[in-house]
């Protein structure tokens, strides 16, 4: 998936199937974001996106096979 596409659903609650067909649910942030700016694993990195409530580990949006909005 383009990274533009998948940043129109930052901060929103999404369903996300990832290359392996893994499914995930959660809201989507992208790494650097000024609220994880006390964790530097989801900091530090540059162009890596997460889900959170749960918390899912980091992707890049080239590994996005599918998102829909929930």
């Amino acid at each position: 998936m383009k990274r533009s596409d998948l940043e129109k659903h930052l901060g929103k609650v999404v369903t996300i199937t990832l290359f392996d067909n893994e499914i995930i649910t959660g809201e989507l942030h992208k790494s650097g974001e000024e609220r994880v700016k006390n964790n530097p694993n989801l900091y530090i990195p540059q162009n890596l996106y997460f889900l959170i409530c749960p918390q899912s580990c980091l992707f890049r949006s080239s590994h996005v096979k599918k998102l829909k909005e929930r």
